[in-house]
């Protein structure tokens, strides 16, 4: 890995470090749509009005479908304009860029680790754990510092 994608990784988590706290917020029982246009005092026909649409049914349907993740961003965004709102779409890794790399990458070198190990018992060349050790980090480190498509492979 290059210097370039250790800054965009370092960037990266810049910008998400204040998206993780979204984490901790969860939706109300009821949904967002229905729990934002409740606390405005808005009635699902007048947000179907404000929405341009003519079937309060249509905004019962969006917040079903809401509540069953079958909403499209699209819809989502309309009704966060006709409630007045902004609409926030992220990606938010639960942990570290990092993190997810060097689990990856031990995942990595342990499978190649397991077989090289496996194949060398079988010819009664097994080694120590403390080599076996040895290698898996020499092998994770050069995961980790070469092409990062090489984890995912």
């Amino acid at each position: 890995m290059n210097e370039k994608d250790i800054l965009k990784i370092e960037q990266l988590e810049e910008v998400l470090r204040p998206a993780r706290k979204l984490l901790e917020v969860q939706r109300p029982r009821l949904g967002w749509i229905r729990a934002i246009r409740e606390a405005l005092g808005m009635s699902s026909p007048q947000l179907a009005r404000r929405m341009g649409i003519r079937a309060a049914q249509s905004v019962e349907d969006m917040q079903k479908d809401e509540l069953s993740g079958a909403i499209k961003l699209q819809t989502l965004g309309k009704l966060a304009r006709a409630l007045d709102c902004e609409l926030i779409y992220a990606l938010v890794p639960c942990r570290p860029l990092e993190e997810i790399r060097r689990d990856q990458a031990t995942r990595v070198a342990g499978r190649l680790i397991r077989r090289v190990s496996h194949s060398m018992s079988l010819e009664d060349q097994a080694v120590s754990k403390e080599a076996e050790q040895r290698e898996l980090e020499r092998r994770i480190a050069k995961l980790l510092t070469g092409n990062p498509k090489a984890l995912w492979d």
